[in-house]
């Protein structure tokens, strides 16, 4: 499987997601209630569950599968209220974010530091194994120099 594959199957099922375009359900996994959202596009199959601070997506294409899973959050309340911006607009950022990036983020290269007025958007890639296309990266949003959200993410294709 290429990387262009993965990254484009991926990102189109996280735009769908972020973009209306598919339906958020909750679900129970092993006991646990999750949200989904799920997209299919010709071959591509992409599938995300998550809770409050991660999840896990999973894309096929044809055979192959491949899985992002994922870990964070938003800071706490008391840090928000500091500055003066609510969990509402941290998230609205992100998916701002997300939306206007597509598949230059969240996957196998650093995306620089964006600073747009007082929000600053960054992944960075933290480790990578090609030989495996193992990738873990990091993303952060700031507002005003001070962290109000990061998830941390491991890629691997499921054999």
């Amino acid at each position: 499987m290429n990387k262009e594959n993965i990254s484009q199957a991926l990102t189109a099922g996280l735009v769908a997601g972020y973009g209306g375009k598919t339906e958020f359900i909750k679900t129970d996994r092993g006991g646990f209630t999750v949200k989904s959202s799920h997209f299919q596009n010709g071959e591509v199959i992409y599938h995300d569950e998550w809770t409050k601070g991660g999840g896990q997506e999973i894309v096929k294409i044809g055979e192959e599968s491949f899985t992002r899973v994922y870990a964070g959050g938003v800071a706490d309340k008391e840090v928000l209220e500091k500055l003066g911006i609510t969990h509402e607009e941290v998230i609205s950022n992100l998916m701002n974010k997300i939306q206007k990036l597509g598949e230059k983020t969240r996957l196998f290269n650093n995306c620089p530091a964006d600073l747009e007025n007082d929000w600053k958007y960054e992944y960075k890639i933290l480790d990578q194994d090609d030989q495996i296309l193992i990738t873990t990266g990091k993303e952060t949003i700031r507002y005003k120099d001070e962290l109000v959200f990061t998830h941390v993410f491991v890629l691997s294709p499921i054999k």
